[in-house]
């Protein structure tokens, strides 16, 4: 172990979360170019997981850390709601320009859990105005992620972020996920009619249409349903359900959002509307924490009317040098086509990963759009029996996978919410068709480790 792990590590005995009580990681990360990682030894890594789902533009933008600089030349702080922000102004006209043409309004957060709260706050508070005061249930889907703050997990379905802290959660309902590989209800599609968009106008109707404020979903799967893609016909209908009921439809972009599926926003690939859409990763490119959540004109009108004031704010919401860095993110990807590449690049990313990845044994499913990517495993690939949680093998394949130079994320959780493992790729949008063929070939090679450790 070198000096400066030895040093980190003791360090961290300092830190609580997600490291406390569990094995320390053996690797510093030490710098990032590009699409890569480098620890301490200067060994080099693939971050083929973009961090995960954040690192749009690569590690270490040079135009990106001038135009903080430039800013923090200026000046870094200062409380919005005392002052104009130029950059921030900047970056809201930016977001509407490439938002679809119902948005109007932008609504700045620190963080993909702030921005799902604060719209499901939003949701709630155009319904009062309106003066339908018992409009306050939200409803999602299991095995949806939407954050960790209490209001955001309340939202999940995500079993095992949630099994702790249930007593503290809204107890909102919930409809199955439409995910065909393991479809909740049993069901071959296209026979069933669509069984997964149906069911939240029987669950609407079950509880009072009365009573529903909002529906929130992920356009794509993200951690709990691991790339997760609908059928063609899924927003549709439940725009057209929305709709019938006066229930606001809050898309959650978090990953998908700002070109990561080939478009500027996963939902766009069903020409739906939805009536918020929230963001956060991939529009800061991991340079800096910035949310957005992206308003629909009619919400905003009813606010204007009434002269209501949305009573919410975070004190470092709108940072300046945070939007500065938005700013000079969103540039880029427009400036050099990169959504329009994850496009093109995506169907390589998927045709090289069914041939590198799909003939091992523990590969059930690969699924996904653009440069988004999940692959399941499973213990037994004909009846798609996941491996027992307690061997947390997606963990193990991350680690397996490092080892050999190469990131993916693991998930867990689509059987049920409590079985199936995955592992997420979905690298930084400037990666070339030569480096996916890498990272796909240690990806390779590490699931055939993994299967003479697990098979």
């Amino acid at each position: 172990m070198s000096n400066r792990l030895e040093a980190a590590q003791k360090l961290a005995d300092n830190l609580f979360g997600t490291l406390h009580g569990l094995l320390l990681p053996e690797v510093i990360c030490d710098r990032g170019e590009g699409i890569y990682l480098f620890d301490q030894n200067g060994k080099r890594y693939i971050d083929f997981s973009g961090g995960p789902h954040v690192v749009s533009i690569g590690h270490g933008n040079q135009r990106v850390r001038e135009a903080m600089l430039a800013q923090m030349n200026k000046v870094s702080f200062f409380f919005r709601s005392f002052w104009l922000n130029e950059p921030l102004l900047a970056l809201a006209e930016r977001i509407i320009k490439v938002s679809p043409p119902n948005f109007t309004l932008c609504q700045f957060c620190n963080s993909g859990s702030e921005a799902n709260e604060t719209a499901i706050k939003i949701a709630r508070q155009y319904h009062v105005e309106r003066g339908k005061l018992e409009k306050y249930l939200v409803i999602s889907r299991w095995q949806g992620y939407h954050g960790m703050t209490l209001g955001a997990l309340s939202a999940s379905g995500h079993t095992l972020r949630r099994s702790k802290f249930e007593p503290l959660l809204q107890q909102w309902p919930k409809i199955g996920s439409p995910l065909c590989y393991r479809c909740p209800y049993d069901l071959d599609y296209p026979s069933c009619n669509i069984k997964c968009a149906q069911e939240l106008d029987e669950i609407i109707n079950q509880v009072g249409p009365q009573y529903v404020s909002a529906f929130i979903a992920e356009s794509i799967g993200g951690a709990g349903t691991a790339g997760m893609v609908p059928v063609p016909e899924y927003y549709p209908m439940i725009r057209e359900i929305c709709d019938k009921h006066d229930v606001l439809f809050i898309d959650d972009e978090v990953i998908a959002g700002f070109g990561r599926t080939g478009k500027w926003f996963g939902i766009e690939h069903w020409g739906v509307s939805p009536d918020m859409i929230t963001s956060a990763k991939g529009m800061t490119g991991g340079y800096t924490p910035m949310a957005v959540v992206i308003i629909d004109q009619k919400i905003g009108q009813v606010f204007n009317e009434k002269g209501a004031s949305f009573i919410h704010a975070f004190t470092m919401e709108g940072n300046p040098v945070s939007a500065a860095a938005c700013l000079a993110v969103l540039d880029i990807i427009e400036k050099e086509g990169l959504v329009e590449r994850s496009a093109r690049l995506g169907e390589y990313f998927f045709q090289r990963g069914g041939e590198k990845l799909s003939h091992h044994p523990v590969v059930g499913d690969i699924r996904g759009k653009g440069l988004l990517m999940g692959i399941e495993l499973v213990k037994n690939k004909g009846t798609k029996e996941p491996f027992n949680p307690a061997l947390h093998v997606a963990n193990r394949l991350q680690q397996v996978a490092m080892e050999k130079g190469v990131m993916g994320y693991p998930a867990t959780g689509f059987d049920n919410g409590v079985r199936g493992d995955a592992l997420l790729v979905s690298p930084p949008f400037i990666v070339t068709e030569d480096e996916i063929d890498t990272a796909f070939d240690l990806l390779d090679e590490a699931l055939t480790d993994f299967e003479k450790e697990f098979l």
